[in-house]
């Protein structure tokens, strides 16, 4: 006797990735406000999440229930509103670390309360319909904001640092197209209730959630007071002394100080008797690079030398740690764009030479 299997409803579909995104949500925000190491941007996070744990299990519980009428239907969206600046704080504490504090945040609230309170009083569709436009020129004005402060915090990390891997945020400018087509599909749910929306905003939130939580665990931390930009009433360094520049390259040159693969400007500075706004204004307008390209040049020339050494048997990757690289990605590139070739190709074209020569 053949048992039918129970057909899958929508409304049976929703309810399973409503479930499973309140799980995830859950799940990673506990584990990142009870993360052992107290970073600040993992408390933010968790809290973030948790938040929006709330949110979906205000959903789900009125999934198998009949909302009462539209008034209801529309003071939950607003109440969902609310989840939009949330989004704000995590990119702007990532973008300036130390930003995020309960004013700002109060504040950045404020309208959506605003309108969540009239809602409340004067159910009328021209509030509603005002709420959701200021969420989405909200998100507009974050994601144009986004644009100036992404690559200012990556050029100071390239002034300060000679390694910039799980420290920069090129993994940002992905995540923001995303984020775009995941807003469209929210604005749709909201105004346009139906099953299918609210499956795919379920299913595209879990998505964006999920690569910002990897993203935020692997990415490193620092003391952003240490290598923050100089303001403009920071007083100029001197011109440049003739010994410094000396210095400079007996320590890159004899010392090989270039082999730290932590190396920041910091300690370069320390090694000079010098300050670090001192040698940045050295490497940015007389020598025309940042303190990243400067070190890179050189580890970079020392893996070519040993790739071209007949003798060297390490392969490439062992050649470029040694050489001070612990990102095999950022050496690749750093490759690439000096040399035209991949590191392989370098190698058996030198190779290729050598025997040439030999031959003759």
């Amino acid at each position: 006797m053949n048992v039918a299997m129970p057909a899958i409803t929508s409304a049976s579909l929703l309810l399973f990735t409503q479930i499973g995104i309140l799980c995830f949500l859950l799940a990673m925000g506990v584990y990142f406000v009870a993360n052992r190491e107290k970073r600040r941007l993992h408390r933010l996070l968790g809290g973030v999440l948790l938040f929006w744990a709330l949110l979906h299990l205000k959903d789900m519980l009125l999934i198998d229930n009949a909302m009462p009428d539209r008034y209801f239907e529309r003071l939950c969206i607003c109440i969902d509103i609310l989840a939009v600046p949330t989004c704000a704080f995590l990119l702007f504490e990532l973008t300036s670390p130390g930003w995020f504090t309960w004013r700002r945040a109060l504040r950045h609230e404020a309208p959506f309360l605003f309108f969540l309170v009239f809602t409340l009083i004067y159910p009328a569709d021209v509030v509603f319909y005002i709420d959701i436009v200021c969420a989405l020129a909200y998100s507009l004005w974050v994601i144009t904001r986004l644009f100036h402060t992404i690559p200012a915090y990556n050029r100071t990390l390239r002034e300060n640092f000679s390694n910039t891997e799980n420290l920069d945020l090129e993994w940002l400018w992905k995540l923001l197209v995303f984020f775009i087509l995941f807003l469209s599909v929210w604005a749709y749910s909201a105004l346009e209730v139906s099953n299918p929306a609210d499956i795919v905003y379920n299913v595209s939130s879990g998505i964006l959630w999920g690569v910002i939580c990897c993203n935020i665990h692997k990415q490193q931390s620092f003391a952003w007071t240490d290598v923050a930009a100089p303001q403009a009433s920071d007083p100029q360094p001197d011109p440049v002394r003739p010994e410094f520049s000396a210095e400079l390259g007996r320590l890159f040159e004899e010392e090989k100080i270039w082999l730290n693969p932590r190396l920041t400007i910091g300690e370069v500075a320390q090694h000079l008797g010098s300050n670090r706004t001192y040698l940045s204004d050295y490497l940015n307008h007389t020598l025309g690079t940042t303190f990243y390209e400067y070190v890179n040049d050189y580890r970079i020339r020392a893996v070519a030398d040993r790739l071209g050494d007949p003798e060297c048997v390490l392969t490439i990757e062992a050649i470029a740690e040694s050489c001070g690289f612990n990102s095999l990605s950022t050496f690749r590139r750093f490759f690439i764009r000096r040399y035209g070739c991949t590191p392989t190709r370098y190698r058996l074209d030198r190779g290729c030479r050598e025997s040439a020569a030999s031959a003759s």
